[in-house]
């Protein structure tokens, strides 16, 4: 399978809330980029068909919760990669400076 990644992945260990359809998933996030992140299921069940997927996030060593809108782009039983379809410009930049810091 061929990959093109238009942004930088950072590996993390990132605990974090998935909104869909009204429910709250607590998942784990192995990698994350400017334009989207890589989480893995933890408690959720496997049938969840939503397109609308709101994340919320604190990054290591930081303070503030990241809001984004995401859409799920692939989905294999234990990982699902989404892509940020609603950042801010605030938090773009905050995940920016974060991943400039902690990226290699």
């Amino acid at each position: 399978m061929s990959e093109h990644r238009r942004s930088l992945r950072v590996p993390c260990d990132i605990i974090l809330n998935k909104i869909q359809n009204g429910h709250t998933h607590v998942v784990r996030a192995i990698n994350i980029s400017l334009g989207g992140i890589r989480v893995q299921r933890l408690l959720e069940p496997l049938a969840d068909d939503s397109r609308r997927t709101r994340l919320q996030f604190v990054l290591p060593n930081t303070e503030e919760v990241i809001w984004a809108g995401a859409k799920p782009v692939y989905e294999d039983g234990v990982h699902t990669g989404f892509e940020f379809t609603n950042l801010s410009h605030q938090n773009f930049q905050k995940l920016r400076g974060w991943i400039q810091h902690y990226g290699f």
